[in-house]
């Protein structure tokens, strides 16, 4: 007779992730699969307090106070101002382990960089992101300016992707617009070659420094998958999916 930790094993083997019927090491994009990585992560205490809008150190509370200045139009002042930005820079950074102060000025450089755009051009830059060509992307992954000679200057592309997405998934809350941006993750890039194959999905030489490409990859990538999943759902998919599989790295 099976023991329960056995019975328990057999029962949890019904919610495993699904995989491609014709290559094991690919996940299946759908739908159910998102909501099982989605129901893992809200429950994981790591990432748990990120969506809390009440918790003052997540992201959805820092953004939703800037949400209140570019869409709700709040007047503040120039250091209110300021001080949210840095608050918004400084939580994605922490939540996302972007160490952008390996430098020594990372978050005071990218909050200089977006406190310098006007309010309804950041706003512009978030709502349509292909009108303007990903700028603020472009604008925050520039090198940075160490003041420090031991210190090197960082290009912090994957923190300019999460920076864009998280502002946008709390800003543009229950709007298309909140799924504007991919974030740019090193396992989900790693990975992504493998269904851009499968789906016969040319992949640009550049996809992982030209975030045009990027973006445009995981895009036809979706489409020919089905066009079920958002952005924001292949990629916690594929990096959850991947993440633990330490034979493939």
């Amino acid at each position: 007779m099976a023991t329960k930790i056995e019975q328990e094993r057999k029962a949890s083997l019904k919610y495993d992730l699904k995989c491609n019927s014709n290559n094991q090491e690919l996940v299946e994009l759908t739908q159910d699969n998102v909501a099982r990585v989605e129901a893992m992560i809200r429950h994981d205490s790591d990432y748990s307090n990120s969506g809390n809008e009440k918790s003052s150190t997540s992201s959805a509370y820092c953004f939703k106070k800037l949400s209140n200045v570019l869409i709700k139009k709040e007047k503040i002042s120039v250091e209110e101002y300021k001080k949210i930005i840095f608050e918004c820079v400084s939580v994605v950074d922490r939540e996302n382990s972007t160490h952008l102060n390996a430098d020594g000025v990372g978050r005071e450089e990218m909050t200089s960089r977006i406190v310098q755009i006007d309010k309804k051009q950041l706003l512009a830059y978030l709502q349509f992101p292909t009108k303007n060509q990903y700028k603020l992307v472009d604008i925050l992954s520039e090198k940075t300016h160490p003041t420090d000679a031991t210190k090197k200057a960082r290009e912090n592309f994957s923190f300019a992707s999460k920076f864009c997405h998280y502002a946008c998934m709390y800003i543009f809350k229950g709007r298309d617009e909140q799924d504007n941006f991919s974030i740019f993750d090193s396992i989900v890039s790693m990975h992504m070659p493998k269904y851009a194959q499968y789906y016969n999905i040319p992949l640009p030489i550049n996809y992982k420094k030209c975030y045009a490409d990027y973006i445009a990859t995981i895009d036809k990538i979706i489409k020919a998958s089905g066009d079920v999943v958002s952005r924001n759902g292949f990629d916690h998919l594929l990096w959850y999916f991947h993440k633990a599989r330490e034979k493939d790295f």
